[in-house]
């Protein structure tokens, strides 16, 4: 979808992965100010350096840049000349930013823990989500203001949903059937990381668990391979706040703070050949 309206100052209710392509530098005449931005998505755009030809073969190459994993920052400069379609006669250099998908954390349940949590991670350099199909405890005044809440079944959200690397998911739920029905599903999933509240003992219950069913054998692989249960670093303590804390710090070390892949650090400078009216 084309949407060519200013871009708003904040880009967080905006698609991703996109690439952020802004005029930095004209030479001469432009359709555009500098400053001018647009958003760039598989699906359409928003923003506009102007329309025409330059615009064209921004999206085009920003769409480039999307359908490569290792693309990085780029400095691309371009001449607008008649072959162009412009008859403006100046230089305009775009600077693209790739952008991947939000990380995403998604706590399963709203209970004391739970509520611990997403206090924890308010404002971590990720979007957080809680999942409660409780109303009651799910109440928008007991969490943080950037902690997204989900009134609905957690089950019913885990399997609607699509999870990758760029996602992690904690299990803190009220009840022991419920976090072994999450847990069973979100281990075939290709998460970033997954943790289970719980003791040794919870968990080689839930292994057992997991051995008698048909798919036993690959699911005890997947669990000696992904979950993290118990869940957090050792903390002697059950006090809700320091289980948090114990879970945030092990999931930041894990997933939370790790780099992604990354492609080279320093944008490269292209030009954009053409001929006619170059200044």
């Amino acid at each position: 979808m084309a949407d060519s309206r200013p871009l708003p100052t904040a880009y967080a209710e905006l698609p991703r992965p996109a690439v952020l392509c802004t005029l930095v530098k004209v030479v001469g005449s432009a359709p555009q100010a500098p400053g001018a931005k647009m958003w760039v998505s598989p699906e359409g755009f928003a923003g506009s350096l102007g329309g025409g030809e330059l615009e064209r073969r921004v999206l085009e190459h920003a769409r480039a840049l999307l359908a490569s994993p290792e693309a990085g920052p780029e400095l691309k400069e371009y001449v607008l000349c008649k072959e162009m379609g412009q008859c403006c006669g100046g230089r305009a250099q775009v600077f693209y930013e790739p952008l991947r998908a939000a990380r995403t954390l998604v706590l399963f349940g709203a209970g004391h823990v739970g509520r611990a949590a997403a206090q924890v991670f308010s404002r971590m350099p990720f979007s957080v989500a809680v999942v409660d199909a409780r109303p009651e405890w799910a109440d928008r005044h007991a969490f943080p203001e950037d902690v997204a809440l989900r009134v609905r079944d957690p089950l019913e959200y885990a399997r609607a949903r699509s999870w990758g690397p760029d996602d992690a998911a904690c299990i803190f739920t009220h009840s022991h059937d419920l976090d072994f029905a999450l847990a069973t599903h979100l281990l075939g999933r290709p998460l970033g990381y997954l943790g289970l509240i719980g003791s040794e003992h919870k968990a080689d219950v839930f292994r057992a668990r997991l051995k008698s069913r048909p798919d036993g054998e690959e699911l005890l692989r997947l669990w000696e391979e992904r979950m993290h249960c118990p869940m957090g670093i050792p903390l002697t303590s059950k006090d809700p706040k320091v289980i948090a804390v114990s879970a945030a710090a092990e999931l930041l070390k894990e997933w939370g703070l790790q780099d992604r892949p990354a492609a080279a650090a320093s944008p490269h400078l292209h030009l954009e050949e053409a001929v006619g009216d170059a200044v």
